[in-house]
């Protein structure tokens, strides 16, 4: 069995599934990756990430998470789409291979559904729950929220049936579906931690 291990988080949008890691990775004290694989998979292409993902600044100067989220590879043509999708999947398992650590979304349960020592986490909420955590999180207002999370949660299923050929919240893919609304960002930290030591860690 691989010495490093990984955990793979994929979330509901507003699913706190970037706060979970960021306290996972804390814990547990290693790395986790979400938008930097899109800079590491644009290098690989020779592209500015810019290109990808476009983003807009918001007022309060902080990076627009929103594209990324309907459009996790970019909106250009679906040939690029796959280019880049492609190098990200390298990128992902090069990672993978090198240290232990935590991937956020980007079918990264499906890039790795081989590695041997893996733990894959589908995290979800209540609507009222991804509503707050978009406030809080993503610097939303409410009516925004309520706009784009059913386009941005399409927008998952979509990429997910693509590329991954299920659903991303489909229970055959995953080790573990928590109610991050339930437990709370460090309480769901907690369990995973638990898990992860219990039968990752050797």
């Amino acid at each position: 069995m691989s010495k490093n291990y990984v955990i793979t988080i994929a979330r509901q949008f507003g699913g706190a599934g970037l706060p979970v890691a960021e306290r996972l990775a804390e814990k547990l004290g290693i790395e986790y990756f979400n938008r930097d694989l899109v800079d590491k998979a644009a290098e690989e292409l020779n592209i500015p990430a810019s290109e990808i993902l476009e983003e807009e600044e918001l007022k309060d100067g902080r990076r627009d998470s929103v594209f990324e989220k309907l459009y996790p590879l970019g909106n250009g043509p679906r040939n690029r789409q796959d280019k880049i999708f492609a190098a990200q999947s390298h990128v992902i398992q090069r990672l993978a291979e090198r240290e232990s650590c935590i991937m956020v979304g980007r079918c990264s349960d499906f890039v790795l559904n081989s590695h041997e020592n893996a733990l894959h986490v589908y995290l979800y909420a209540s609507l009222e729950e991804r509503v707050k955590n978009c406030i809080d999180y993503l610097h939303m207002t409410e009516e925004e929220a309520l706009r784009v999370i059913p386009k941005a949660e399409k927008a998952r299923n979509n990429y997910y049936l693509h590329y991954a050929g299920y659903m991303q919240d489909d229970p055959a893919h995953k080790d573990m579906m928590l109610d991050s609304g339930r437990f709370g960002i460090e309480g769901t930290a907690d369990i995973l931690e638990y898990a992860v030591r219990s039968y990752l860690i050797k």
